[in-house]
């Protein structure tokens, strides 16, 4: 009986669904043909026509803007009444070349019937305050400070620049071209490395807007007949783009040595080496930002990470409900293996732990727990950087 009931009610809100995704306007009928006829004709069509078509039961807004979407690609304006067009009309010299495109979203007409779901939907999206110049300007700032600040973090990264590497090497086999790597308009319009700090003389604001004024149309008419081509830009920057990786390559090469000793051997930097580390790795950020690298490139290094990172998320879960299983709390666990994920000796030092539950985890699974911490190292490896600190990376990045 139970299962009957289920299956009534989800045929139910299927049909509830069926019913929200279904077109407004029916194609089917004779008095939507006719009225879609007509206003293609005219390039219009009054609320009170539209109106007269939709169906009685309510109508949503989300259905209302469908149905204004539809009549737009269509080429149909929807119009208050036959009056504004009239007035349009008469505001551009009696010419009939104008189509209607004054929306209704103010004025008595509107009043008149606010039980009229079209009329309700435009008044309120005429209430709606646009944005501002300085809000457009507040929230693009916004962006760019976030995609620096991804960039920021990306560049922190080993992967970033083993990722450079290989492209460099694509790029000397002729395999990818210029384009596939960085913004070629960005970095053409960027200015080259040691002018940033030729700043211009301060120009009056009033002079710089009589400017503008003069120059009119005339001067993106000449920006659009002077611009230079994609292969004109590649050609001109490939040689200071080739220049900036080999840069890239031989610092990482070398930082790359310091990395292996401290992850891989396992070995503490010393303070030279640790300064030697931070000023190379300061010299490739500088360089990875100058390449200007394109949506592509830097999407498919986001995602890089983030997949390494729900590896290393789903092994060490996997070593944490080995530990619960046998009776070990999580915060207990956590305390002894943060700060240990790398270190050779950590099975032996759980071992020796007075609790039956860590003896109990390391004789029954030692064989499992040596695998999942293999493949910990390994990621790892790959990473370049302590566990630790790429999870601050990659919670940079995401942000």
């Amino acid at each position: 009986m139970s299962m009957a009931r289920d299956s009534k009610n989800g045929k139910a809100a299927q049909t509830v669904t069926d019913e929200a995704d279904r077109p407004v306007l029916d194609m089917n009928d004779a008095a939507v043909k006719k009225m879609i006829r007509a206003a293609r004709k005219r390039g219009y069509v009054t609320l009170d026509e539209l109106n007269e078509v939709l169906p009685s039961e309510e109508v949503s807004p989300e259905q209302i803007e469908d149905t204004m979407s539809m009549l737009a690609e269509m080429g149909i304006n929807v119009i208050d009444s036959e009056e504004d067009l009239e007035d349009a009309v008469a505001q551009v010299g009696g010419s009939g070349a104008v189509k209607a495109t004054k929306p209704a979203s103010s004025g008595s007409s509107v009043v008149e019937r606010t039980d009229d779901p079209v009329r309700m939907y435009l008044r309120d999206m005429g209430s709606v305050e646009l944005l501002s110049r300085e809000g457009e300007i507040a929230i693009a700032k916004r962006i760019e400070a976030g995609r620096e600040a991804m960039i920021q973090g990306l560049c922190e990264s080993p992967l970033t620049f083993q990722a450079i590497i290989l492209w460099r090497e694509e790029l000397i086999d002729e395999k990818i071209n210029l384009r596939d790597i960085v913004d070629l308009e960005a970095m053409y319009a960027a200015p080259e490395p040691g002018e940033e700090d030729e700043t211009p003389p301060p120009v009056a604001a009033d002079a710089e807007e009589k400017a503008d004024e003069e120059d009119g149309d005339d001067k993106d008419d000449y920006d659009d007949e002077n611009a230079p081509s994609m292969a004109q830009m590649e050609e001109e920057l490939r040689p200071r783009i080739i220049e900036t990786l080999e840069r890239i390559y031989k610092n990482y090469k070398s930082l790359r040595k310091l990395q292996e000793q401290e992850i891989g051997e396992g070995k503490r930097l010393s303070d030279s080496q640790a300064r030697r580390a931070k000023t190379l790795r300061n010299k490739i950020v500088a360089d990875v930002k100058s390449l200007h690298l394109n949506n592509a490139r830097i999407d498919a290094l986001l995602k890089h990470h983030y997949d390494l990172s729900r590896q290393l998320n789903s092994l060490e879960g996997q070593l944490l409900r080995l530990a619960e299983s046998h009776g070990i709390p999580r915060r207990e666990f956590l305390d002894k293996y943060r700060g240990y994920e790398l270190d050779p000796n950590w099975l032996n030092s759980i071992s020796r732990l007075s609790s039956p539950a860590w003896k109990s985890l390391v004789k029954h699974d030692k064989e499992t727990i040596r695998r999942i911490r293999d493949e910990i190292h390994e990621i790892v490896s790959v990473i370049g950087l302590p566990i630790e600190e790429f999870r601050r990376i990659v919670q940079r990045i995401q942000k």
